[in-house]
């Protein structure tokens, strides 16, 4: 709807058209669901990156980038 408003100079009123939002694109395409892992799939991809060095395959699991990625805290006893 228009909204009526006074001018200053003339003192007429004028109808002014306000801005319609326009509404966000609507995303056809879905987001593949992330892969669901255990911390057993995880510490034996660990193992077979680190050729089955123990203190090797700790270092991975419990560093900080591995942390950041599954968003929780790992800690394993050797």
């Amino acid at each position: 709807m228009a909204r009526t408003t006074t001018t200053q100079k003339s003192g007429g009123k004028i109808q002014r058209q306000g801005r319609r939002v326009m509404p966000t694109m609507r995303r056809t395409k879905r987001r593949a669901a992330p892969a669901n892992l255990t911390l057993g799939d995880l510490i034996a991809a660990a193992y077979d990156t680190a050729a089955g060095e123990s203190l090797e395959v700790l270092k991975l699991v419990t560093s900080p980038q591995m942390e950041r990625v599954l968003g929780r805290r790992i800690v394993l006893v050797p």
